[in-house]
């Protein structure tokens, strides 16, 4: 079993001090190679005795045994392009550790790699946009449709749809004064750049949300606003990517509504008690 994999399934058994120290680990395994004990200790705001009673416990010599093991766990070449998160036989705590550490991770990087100033500047589009148009198609049609119901919700003109003809209809008609927003994890799918091409065509502003600056989607847009790129394009299923995605979906929507909450209040009223007709009365 490899060190991440033990680490994760032993987690709940370990002190407090070993989950520290486990923790860092998760996140920076490079670090255990390259460090002894005693700079161990201080990197984990442990002690170098700590630090070897965590390889101990996890059926290690010491820290050298627990080291070599570390680097033979280091991914191969031939398996970097499959991401599967889950390795063969995992328990089901082992898998639930394994997506709490993969999702807390996921969301410090996408802290660190969004720009607040882009973000306001995302937000101010869609406050001034006429009509706010959104792409999605697969896993990335979850958020994009999310957008659109909480869009839809307080009363803003949003269009989507599954249908990919249609929704390369409805781009025609895009104009200088709406705004599409695009979700591609790749920013290559070619449904979405066609989209984005008759957008860009129309004058029309493009927030792509996408892991790769370079990518053709990211070369059409006017505001990029980056995921982490941290989950392999062949992949078991989105679950980081979804993530992000959605995670940028519900920070864009908070920031639109945070220039006028009242307002946002009493519409969410008015709209509640139409659907509250459709509730089953006790």
């Amino acid at each position: 079993m490899k060190i991440k994999d033990k680490v994760l399934h032993d987690y709940p058994k370990l002190s407090k001090t070993s989950r520290q120290i486990a923790d860092y680990l998760l996140e920076n395994p490079a670090t255990f190679l390259t460090n002894n004990a005693q700079e161990l200790g201080k990197i984990t705001k442990t002690s170098a005795a700590s630090v070897v009673r965590f390889c101990q416990q996890l059926e290690f010599k010491g820290l050298k045994d627990f080291q070599l093991q570390l680097a033979q766990d280091a991914p191969q070449k031939e398996n970097d392009d499959f991401d599967t998160i889950v390795a063969n036989g995992d328990t089901s705590t082992t898998v639930l550790l394994k997506l709490e550490k993969s999702l807390q991770q996921n969301l410090t990087e996408f802290v660190k790699l969004n720009n607040t100033k882009e973000i306001g500047i995302a937000a101010s589009l869609l406050q001034q946009a006429d009509s706010i148009y959104l792409e999605g198609v697969a896993a990335s049609g979850l958020p994009a449709k999310d957008l659109y119901y909480k869009l839809i919700r307080i009363g803003r003109k949003a269009f989507y749809d599954d249908d990919v003809h249609i929704a390369l209809e409805q781009s025609y008609f895009t104009t200088p004064k709406d705004v599409m927003i695009i979700f591609s994890y790749s920013g290559q799918t070619e449904e979405i750049l066609l989209a984005a091409r008759q957008a860009h065509h129309n004058q029309t502003p493009i927030i792509a949300i996408t892991r790769d600056s370079n990518s053709a989607l990211s070369q059409l847009a006017s505001i990029i606003l980056p995921l982490p790129s941290n989950e392999q394009l062949l992949r078991v299923g989105a679950i980081n990517s979804l993530f992000s995605e959605m995670t940028m979906s519900c920070l864009l929507y908070l920031c639109l509504i945070a220039k006028d909450v009242p307002k946002l209040e009493n519409r969410m009223k008015a709209t509640s008690r139409i659907t509250n007709h459709l509730k089953e009365k006790n």
